[in-house]
């Protein structure tokens, strides 16, 4: 009985590893991908903005003498009403991201469920062998 229960435990402590190392690597690979992200955004933001100031000089200097300084007031509303949409979309898109590790967890649950069904049975049936011999 001594014996099976040490096994029991290495085994779920080696099972328990395996998952630790699962998560390790999700981790890295989620903050690998955060990183390529958040690089990919900045630059799009930078060469954005570049271009909206160039943009908006050209748009300005050619309105200039009909509407004067209304032009330059139309583009910054159109860019704050742009920048809001942009980051409501932005939290709407964080909100429904799956959480952190959601598969690391949903692996132990499968194992806990395994070992609980396992340890159950086996309970039963070592009782009856027992008999048996």
């Amino acid at each position: 009985m001594t014996e099976a229960l040490r096994r029991a435990g290495i085994s779920a402590l080696a099972l328990l590893l395996a998952r630790a190392e699962f998560a390790s690597i999700e981790l890295s690979i989620a903050r690998e991908q955060a990183v390529r992200w958040l690089l990919t955004a900045l630059a799009a933001c930078v060469l954005s903005m570049l271009g909206l100031i160039a943009l908006s000089a050209v748009v300005a200097l050619a309105l200039w003498d009909r509407y004067g300084w209304y032009t330059v007031a139309v583009l910054a509303v159109l860019y704050c009403a742009s920048a809001v949409m942009l980051v409501v979309r932005l939290l709407k898109e964080v909100e429904a991201s799956p959480p952190l590790l959601s598969s690391t967890f949903a692996e132990l649950a499968k194992d806990r469920d395994v070992l609980t069904s396992v340890v159950a049975p086996t309970q039963d049936d070592g009782g009856g062998q027992q008999n048996a011999r």
